[in-house]
């Protein structure tokens, strides 16, 4: 399995190169559709091209971000780009929207796998010609456990997991009791959990997890758990805690108040930057929140799906003929890296700071 991190960034950002060649003889770099004069590099070969994101979880917060992306590519290339599946928790759901979407014929799609559910519809998709891209989360290490896509443009889950123990143990020292909290059963959870747990045996000896929550990523479900850990292990000796999905940070900050915890009594290194959560790294309560670069994923994805689509890497010479000699130029993983919001860097995250694309290109 290739795992390729920065290397595998700046060979898809070097499509833009290929992008632009590509267009320079066409027509130009401007171009009116619906949604205003084009932004990117070059106007779109194909007026009609239209790209599907299928996903759960359409309405959560933690996506916000995914959506701003979304609208600035569906600018920046001049495509048409459709939101479809479940507002909330339904990888069924995610499935079918799939199999909707390939009945659409479109230039490709995006999608997330939490769990299995999507393989098949991956399959039938690759099978009728239609790249995916994965993002966010994949399942197991082959290109097969992941349907044929094209690719995962996401974290490496467990990566970032010893990142979080690292960014814990920056706040709150190399001893204590650590209590982590996450729903568990979702593979990009469960990886990072797995990361914590490593780093902590390999350097941290000094820390000791006394207990695992579910918060079943669900804010209310997350206060209760919160509570939970509080009147359980509050006195214990440095107790620290590590919340592991976007609903943890909200969870156990809003505990702590309802139950009259001072802010900073308990080390809180938590995971995305729901707006509750910012707000609580301003209270004091959270030291840091560690996020990935999920905007990247899915601008990326376009990029990739894009330039494939246009001929550039997909016909990369590494044979004479890459579909018939079964392989493919796109790296097999191109792994982003989580950045930390702490209360030095939280202004410039704000929701009322970040820009608001408008544009009919996106319809979501």
């Amino acid at each position: 399995m290739k795992k390729l991190g920065i290397l595998g960034t700046a060979l898809v950002m070097a499509i833009v190169i290929l992008a632009f060649s590509c267009s320079s003889g066409s027509n130009g770099n401007t171009g009116e559709r619906s949604g205003g004069t084009t932004k990117g590099v070059y106007a779109n070969l194909d007026p009609n091209r239209t790209y599907y994101l299928c996903s759960s979880h359409q309405a959560h917060t933690y996506f916000a971000d995914s959506h701003i992306a979304l609208r600035y590519a569906a600018e920046y290339f001049n495509v048409k780009i459709v939101a479809s599946g479940p507002d909330a928790w339904d990888t069924a759901a995610q499935a079918a929207a799939i199999e909707q979407a390939i009945s659409r014929q479109p230039a490709g799609i995006i999608t997330r796998m939490w769990d299995n559910s999507p393989l098949d519809a991956i399959r039938q998709a690759r099978q009728a010609g239609i790249p995916v891209v994965i993002t966010e989360t994949r399942m197991g290490e082959t290109q097969d456990d992941i349907g044929g896509a094209l690719t995962y443009i996401g974290l490496d889950n467990y990566a970032c997991g010893r990142d979080t123990a690292r960014e814990l143990i920056k706040h709150a020292g190399n001893s204590g009791s650590l209590v982590l909290m996450g729903n568990w059963g979702a593979s990009n959870t469960d990886a990072k959990r797995r990361g914590v747990e490593d780093f902590m045996k390999e350097n941290a000896p000094g820390w000791r997890i006394i207990a695992a929550v579910d918060d079943k990523a669900d804010t209310a479900a997350a206060i209760e758990a919160g509570k939970s850990v509080i009147n359980n292990y509050g006195s214990q000796s440095n107790l620290a805690i590590i919340g592991l999905d976007s609903s943890s940070g909200t969870g156990v900050s809003q505990a702590m108040e309802e139950l009259s915890v001072p802010a900073g009594k308990i080390a809180i290194v938590v995971h995305d930057r729901e707006p509750s959560t910012l707000d609580y790294i301003e209270k004091g309560y959270i030291a840091a929140t560690l996020c990935n670069k999920t905007a990247t994923d899915e601008y990326l994805a376009i990029l990739l799906m894009e330039d494939w689509n246009n001929g550039g890497i997909k016909n990369v010479p590494l044979s004479s003929d890459n579909a018939a000699a079964g392989i493919t130029a796109v790296p097999d993983n191109m792994y982003n890296t989580a950045f930390a919001i702490t209360k030095d860097n939280v202004q410039y995250f704000k929701a009322s700071v970040m820009p608001d694309y408008k544009t009919s290109l996106y319809n979501r």
